[in-house]
């Protein structure tokens, strides 16, 4: 895709969502790291460099895909831009970037597919939605996602490292992210967290506070899941 593309895109984002701002993205480069779509590296962000790295082979990609993909990155980008803590303080940015921003990101990504979609006849056990190559039913992402989840959530046992941890944290996030557009939204994801066998009241509670955009209840939630693990988060920035 041309970066010119990419802009348009990006402006009718933030057209969409009311963000007041004149970053551009200044550069595209197909070399997003392998098994990702599109990403925006923290660091560079920090340092003013608004680069969209892309999967090589993103111009296989069927369009409505390459919307849901730039929409997901597209709210990295926005929350960056407009999270609500001081730029020094970089282990809350990158807490927030990494967790609340993934819920964020799924919702919207997701939210740009579904509209397209006649909702009044919108039935989310059988909707349709694409993926890079083919259709994929919404019960599917959902069940994928749980899945990846599960599975992370084994090697995490297994290692105990935080890293692992951090990868499970993401999937979590993704379903809540996703599960939030269904009108029995906190059933799914109690679903899922019983799967996963997780405490109930803290993540019900961590998507209540996400819900409700609770900024400053969220990053000591997620702090107090992560010392209860027998972890910090932690980042190159600190």
């Amino acid at each position: 895709m041309l970066l010119s593309e990419i802009n348009k895109k990006w402006n009718t984002y933030k057209e969409q969502y009311g963000l007041d701002s004149g970053v551009q993205i200044e550069e595209i480069r197909l070399d997003a790291a392998k098994g990702v779509d599109a990403s925006f590296d923290f660091t560079e962000l920090f340092s003013d460099q608004y680069i969209l790295h892309l999967n090589p082979e993103i111009h296989l990609y069927r369009s409505e895909y390459i919307d849901y993909i730039l929409w997901h990155e597209f709210t990295h980008l926005y929350d960056f831009l407009t999270q609500p803590f001081a730029y020094n303080v970089m282990r809350k940015i990158y807490l927030y970037l990494n967790t609340y921003s993934e819920y964020h990101a799924s919702r919207r990504a997701l939210g740009r597919i579904l509209q397209d979609i006649d909702l009044e006849r919108f039935d989310p056990e059988k909707q349709i939605i694409p993926a890079a190559f083919k259709d994929i039913s919404l019960r599917d992402l959902i069940s994928d996602t749980l899945y990846k989840a599960e599975l992370s959530r084994y090697y995490y046992r297994v290692h105990k490292t935080q890293q692992a941890f951090h990868i499970y944290l993401r999937y979590v996030m993704y379903l809540m992210g996703y599960a939030s557009h269904f009108k029995n939204a906190e059933n799914i994801i109690r679903f899922c967290l019983e799967d996963l066998e997780e405490d109930l009241d803290v993540y019900l509670t961590l998507y209540q506070l996400m819900r409700d955009k609770d900024f400053f209840k969220i990053l000591p939630h997620i702090d107090d899941i992560y010392k209860k693990a027998g972890l910090t988060f932690e980042s190159s920035a600190d």
